[in-house]
């Protein structure tokens, strides 16, 4: 972890090279990465709140806009904010054994549609009229968690004793990071909420062919589409990408 951060630089986040914006956010430091942990809101949440993305949070509603399972919903249950991805119940590979795994999946990929707001501080900075509209039904939140409260103990039953020792060893240097991040995010609340993303030339975005297009675009985290559509507009202005922009889009 300490390696990862002394090759770390915010400075990264200027580049239009998506090997070097991959960098910025594996080497990232975990507040930083916290801030990367985010998803699109949906039209609904963007009306209540005025935001287009919200840092995802356990117990949120998301639905999945892109890949295999895309069209799935279900509660997140789980968030790897280490390796930035997250777990939502009900999704999962299956094993060559015949086992199921959650599936992990990356946050630019999910749209959240409901909050969890449990904690009253996490809208404090949003002037919300209508908690009842945007929040996740209490009993499907909690008939969530319980679920993956048992896979965890499940697991933790498999794996051994010894397993669950070593959890213990590392509990008080994982409560000395944790209180070193909550310092870092406390000296950063007074600056301005930005994406740490990297900005996106959209004009060398779709300069390619199409296919090469598409895979830039699965590297981008949170795209503009509509910014994608002007600058393919302005550049081939093909109708396939045009279309599939789109569809994305919505």
């Amino acid at each position: 972890m300490t390696q990862k951060t002394e090759n770390w630089s915010k400075e990264w986040k200027s580049s239009k090279n998506p090997s070097k914006q991959r960098k910025y956010r594996d080497n990232a430091p975990l507040h930083v990465k916290d801030k990367l942990v985010s998803a699109n809101a949906s039209q609904e949440l963007r009306d209540e709140l005025g935001t287009r993305t919200v840092k995802v949070r356990t117990g949120d509603r998301a639905k999945v806009m892109r890949g295999d399972e895309a069209g799935a919903e279900g509660i997140i249950n789980s968030i790897d904010r280490e390796n930035t991805v997250v777990y939502i119940d009900g999704i999962d590979n299956e094993r060559n054994d015949g086992s199921l795994q959650q599936k992990a999946l990356r946050p630019s990929n999910l749209q959240i549609v409901a909050l969890n707001v449990e904690d009253p501080d996490r809208l404090e900075k949003f002037e919300v009229d209508d908690y009842e509209s945007i929040q996740v039904d209490e009993e499907e939140l909690e008939e969530a968690l319980e679920e993956d409260e048992e896979q965890e103990m499940m697991q933790q039953m498999q794996s051994g004793e010894s397993g669950a020792h070593e959890q213990f060893e590392d509990e008080e240097t994982e409560e000395k990071i944790e209180e070193a991040v909550e310092e870092q995010e406390e000296k950063e609340e007074a600056e301005e909420d930005e994406e740490t993303t990297a900005e996106v030339d959209y004009d060398e975005v779709v300069s390619g062919t199409i296919s090469d297009s598409k895979d830039k675009i699965k590297e981008i985290e949170n795209p503009d589409f509509d910014a994608l559509i002007e600058a393919e507009k302005d550049n081939k202005d093909r109708k396939t990408l045009k279309e599939y922009l789109e569809n994305q889009k919505e």
